[in-house]
């Protein structure tokens, strides 16, 4: 299949070759260039990123790993077509980490975390706020949003518990790239996270994992709804 060029900024940002190729690949997941049962080869990503095909399969098989490739002998890499009851179940484990995260993220803020992440809230929110109604910003506003996630994650200070979930932001991304065609950012997501934000800033942990749990359950429905091509109950 053909593949779109790469990002200028690719090569710079990950000099050596394999990690280009990885973060090549993760980038048409995220953002666009893939979609769910696409086949594509080794030949095909060299080809496009101008390298040999060694770092190319070694950058699958680390797709492959992360769940998002099936490897399949004499055909190729084939993206993975998440089913909707797949989905619901993920969100309800997704949830329930990052509950964990930002409680322990209320648990542990100091006075001197919230003028810093109340600084990082209003510079994000009015970046989203300017992106709203533009076209074509998935992938900034995909970014915007893990930044605002990260500052939670920081406050948290656990290397053990970001490490877990690292991998399931980059599913959700998928998901919901898969299901609405680029990553979106409505008001109602706005409100829920202004809530968890609230909640790590005022303090309470149990409100701020009821929140994210709440929030990313929902979310979890309202995808494995569209995917299924079925109005959520």
């Amino acid at each position: 299949m053909r593949l779109p060029a790469p990002n200028p900024e690719l090569e710079s940002r990950f000099p050596h070759r394999h990690d280009r190729a990885y973060a090549y690949l993760r980038g048409l997941l995220l953002d666009g260039g893939l979609e769910p049962n696409n086949v594509l080869s080794t030949e095909d990503v060299a080809k496009a990123l101008n390298v040999s095909r060694a770092p190319v399969t070694d950058a699958t098989k680390r797709v492959a790993r992360d769940g998002f490739f099936v490897i399949v002998p004499q055909v190729g890499c084939v993206v993975c077509a998440p089913k909707p009851a797949e989905v619901a179940d993920f969100y309800r484990l997704f949830a329930k980490s990052e509950a964990t995260i930002t409680s322990m993220a209320a648990e542990r803020r100091t006075a001197d975390h919230i003028p810093q992440l109340r600084a990082t809230i209003a510079g994000l929110e009015a970046q989203f706020d300017a992106l709203r109604g533009q076209r074509d910003v998935g992938p900034i506003l995909r970014d915007l949003n893990r930044q605002r996630y990260q500052a939670i994650h920081d406050i948290a200070s656990s290397s053990i518990a970001g490490d877990l979930v690292a991998n399931m932001w980059d599913r959700s991304d998928f998901y919901i790239r898969i299901a609405y065609g680029e990553f979106v950012y409505a008001r109602s997501i706005q409100e829920s996270h202004k809530k968890i934000c609230r909640a790590v800033l005022d303090g309470n942990p149990t409100i701020a994992a009821s929140e994210t749990e709440k929030y990313l359950t929902y979310v979890g429905r309202e995808i494995a709804a569209k995917l299924a091509g079925a109005p959520n109950q």
